[in-house]
């Protein structure tokens, strides 16, 4: 990107005076949200490439910004980012460039990638939910962490089709194997110190008293582990690693980034620690069988939707009434619809159960928001101007193992925005 683009588009941006105000730190107040002692309620939207994109070198900033004030438009307040990434390049499936591409080595052209995305942040007034590891391959996390632990000796199973079962057990290691948890909890805590106490090289703040970050999460879905003691294992990983980010900074929320998909029992096990301050939730009804974007009958739409509301009433039940926490939806998405001509991956197939989905779980949040039973929703995930076919569609909005398209919304998915953008306006009323 050159540089005259940059500046070419920003001219074009509001000025800095008829933007959103500066954000103050948010906190918890019983099971809601709140800024500068006002409620606040979650619009989000995942975006989990910021950094690369982020990047002077290699990154594609004019498309940041331009997605940015596309985001605004439609009334999204925070962002969910991929703060951390792990692994040295060649291997597949991954985020590359990687933040850290060895213990302790960092790509400082990836870092000051995240530094400018969150200084562009306060200027739209957002926030940000920064994820600090992954327990899935596709960023490096657990799996990485478990190579390192053991210098590369044992080879990462990736997955050939849909079966995850032996990458799953693999990246379990991570907290539940004596053999490698020691020296990856050593190699993951030394980079959450890292990124937590990092000073930002464009507007001089350090990351754990800059306001723009909401939260931290510590991994993107940790998952559960079978045996007798998995519910010890977990909580105690999970207990421990949110102290030590409490110890390094006292300003941010801190959550999970767990999926709640495994029943009451695992929801409360992975957010009743006292130093996670709010639940984390997703819910993804074609990944986990609910759904066949290829079937357009009535009845397979109904029963997603369905396990949907359910999924959404169990979390707000377990949060608001158990664990007196808010709760997040930080994940959800639909397919397009697979069962034209067009495939479910091309820009151009219709929307149809996409934006019935959208527009069910919007007036379901809102709905339990309106009791402070729940605090906000972040679909998965924006592509923006990107497509497909641009040159780079490892950064579209759909991880890398995954077919480009899948899930993601585009600028030109009007009507879906505009159900984000209708639930924004009723939220702001509802919170005047």
């Amino acid at each position: 990107m050159q540089k005259y683009e940059l500046e070419n588009y920003q001219k074009q941006l509001p000025s800095s005076s008829s933007m959103s105000p500066a954000v103050s730190f948010v906190k918890v107040n019983g099971t809601s949200f709140e800024q500068n002692g006002k409620p606040l309620f979650l619009i989000g939207a995942n975006y989990w490439q910021a950094m690369n994109l982020g990047m002077a070198v290699g990154g594609n900033r004019t498309r940041v910004l331009a997605d940015l004030e596309k985001l605004k438009e439609y009334g999204v307040n925070n962002i969910r980012v991929m703060a951390a990434s792990e692994g040295p390049p060649g291997e597949p499936y991954r985020m590359y460039p990687a933040l850290m591409n060895s213990p302790g080595e960092y790509d400082e052209n990836v870092f000051e990638g995240l530094d400018w995305f969150l200084d562009q942040l306060e200027k739209y007034g957002m926030t940000a939910t920064m994820t600090l590891s992954n327990y899935w391959h596709w960023s490096g996390g657990f799996v990485q962490y478990v190579n390192w632990a053991e210098d590369g000796k044992t080879p990462i199973p990736y997955p050939q089709g849909p079966d995850f079962d032996a990458l799953e057990k693999y990246a379990a290691r991570f907290y539940s194997d004596p053999a490698v948890e020691p020296r990856c909890q050593e190699i993951y805590r030394n980079l959450v110190r890292t990124v937590v106490t990092r000073r930002n090289t464009v507007n001089r703040k350090l990351y754990r008293d800059d306001p723009v970050i909401l939260a931290w999460e510590l991994a993107n879905e940790p998952q559960v582990i079978e045996g007798s003691n998995a519910h010890s294992i977990i909580y105690k990983w999970i207990d421990s690693s949110a102290a030590f980010i409490k110890s390094l900074d006292p300003n941010h929320l801190v959550s999970t980034g767990a999926e709640g998909k495994n029943g009451k029992e695992w929801f409360l096990t992975m957010h009743t620690s006292e130093n996670i301050d709010f639940a984390s939730a997703h819910v993804w009804v074609e990944n986990w069988g609910y759904y066949n974007s290829s079937d357009p009958s009535v009845k397979n739409f109904e029963r997603a939707k369905q396990f949907m509301l359910n999924f959404l009433q169990n979390a707000s039940n377990w949060s608001t009434h158990i664990l007196k926490k808010p709760v997040y939806l930080a994940e959800y998405g639909m397919a397009r619809d697979g069962w034209t001509k067009i495939s479910k991956y091309d820009p151009a197939a219709p929307v149809t159960n996409k934006n019935k989905y959208y527009e069910a779980l919007t007036d379901k949040v809102f709905e339990l928001g309106k009791e402070k039973a729940f605090s906000g929703q972040a679909f998965w995930a924006y592509s923006g101007i990107a497509r497909p076919s641009d040159p780079a569609p490892q950064w579209l909005g759909d991880p890398p193992h995954e077919p480009p398209g899948w899930y993601g919304v585009y600028d030109s998915d009007k009507e879906t925005l505009e159900i984000i953008g209708k639930h924004a306006r009723r939220v702001e009323q509802l919170l005047k």
